[in-house]
């Protein structure tokens, strides 16, 4: 694929999950006055905190918080790492962790499927990880890691890289671990991420899997 054809597909890929995530929306206020409480907690429209299993670090590991969004195209504050050194997909919850390994040794970091990075203002989406990421600490430094997250709240904005966000739990429900099953043995890449994206969507607004859907997962 030549780079116009790459460029093609990527921009695409881009703006499906604009649409599916509702995309950034500046007119869309800071989230004040009463919570929605409709739907599962801090999913969809529902502003409330998530729920799920409480995820806890690795002794000796260390997180910044508040954890802030990644600036793409000037990332200095996330020491310069760029898109090809991030982990996970997805287009509106773009984080920089930074990371402190206080032990002697350099301790891998796995994130499950499922575990949500909570917004600090409700009309920024909170995101999903869909499959497991690995990161290697080094021991005795600061480490700045790009995570990419699928976003599970379709009328809220993007994340702006001064949005800030806390670690939260691990979501348990039953139809989003089987998609997390489905998408095991899959590669996601640039390229194909809106089609998971479009999924997470689904699920966090309570639609479900359609079967064309679910083909599609299928055919990754």
């Amino acid at each position: 694929m030549n780079w116009r054809l790459a460029w093609r597909a990527a921009l695409v890929a881009t703006t499906v999950a604009l649409a599916a995530c509702g995309g950034d929306d500046d007119e869309k206020d800071g989230g004040g006055g009463d919570p929605i409480v409709e739907g599962r907690p801090g999913l969809g429209r529902n502003e409330s905190a998530p729920e799920g299993a409480t995820f806890t670090l690795p002794q000796g590991l260390e997180l910044e918080q508040p954890i802030h969004g990644y600036n793409d195209s000037d990332p200095t504050d996330c020491d310069n790492k760029y898109e090809d050194e991030a982990k996970g997909q997805g287009e509106n919850v773009r984080l920089c962790l930074i990371f402190r390994n206080t032990t002697n040794g350099p301790i891998t970091l796995q994130l499950p499927p499922g575990l949500i990075f909570v917004s600090r203002n409700r009309a920024v989406q909170n995101g999903m990880l869909a499959q497991r990421v690995s990161i290697e600490v080094p021991a005795g430094e600061r480490f700045f890691q790009p995570l990419f997250l699928y976003c599970v709240n379709s009328e809220r904005h993007g994340a702006r890289p001064e949005e800030s966000f806390e670690l939260g739990p691990v979501t348990q429900y039953k139809d989003f671990q089987e998609l997390f099953r489905l998408l095991e043995t899959k590669t996601i890449t640039s390229t194909n991420f809106p089609i998971v994206d479009q999924a997470m969507t689904d699920l966090s607004d309570g639609v479900g899997l359609s079967s064309s859907l679910r083909a599609q997962l299928d055919a990754l």
